[in-house]
């Protein structure tokens, strides 16, 4: 596995990522045009694709910073909000931890922390605790769980 910049050819499968991080257990995927998955995709060129030994994409991540932002940081401003899927078949090999350090290390350039939203019953909250993310009060909707991960900028200990 590598990673690697999104590119414009990654756009249908930067969707289906989206299509997947939206996805609460075993619900349907909402559609390719559904609100929630049109709020949560990249801006261009701002994703990291994990790609497989054939070079193909086998999971996303990027970081978002929402109208109403999901948390604040120490000085009041708006944090950034991790988005992130792995293709069913490709999880629990190590994929999304490189993909949230990857996130964390961009994102640590511009911000204090980065946050997340998950649901309380989803496995890779095991994941994201294990990459740093503590807790950090309610998040979206009913079951929804904020978490947040104080990033170090380069040369910070």
């Amino acid at each position: 596995m590598r990673l690697r910049l999104a590119e414009s050819a990654d756009s249908a499968f930067l969707i289906e990522m989206a299509r997947l991080a939206c996805t609460l257990e075993d619900r349907p995927l909402p559609a390719p045009d559904a609100p929630d998955v049109i709020a949560l995709l990249p801006r261009p060129n701002a994703a990291v694709i994990a790609v497989d030994e054939d070079g193909r994409p086998v999971g996303a991540a990027w970081w978002h910073v929402r109208e109403r932002p999901l948390l604040r940081g120490a000085n009041g401003e708006a944090l950034p909000e991790l988005a992130m899927a792995v293709v069913e078949r490709e999880r629990a090999k190590g994929i999304g931890a490189a993909l949230v350090e990857a996130v964390a290390d961009e994102a640590s350039k511009r911000f204090s922390a980065l946050t997340l939203n998950v649901h309380i019953r989803n496995p890779a909250t095991h994941l994201y605790t294990c990459t740093g993310f503590t807790v950090a009060g309610a998040g979206r909707g009913r079951f929804g769980v904020a978490m947040s991960r104080p990033l170090q900028p380069d040369g910070a200990c």
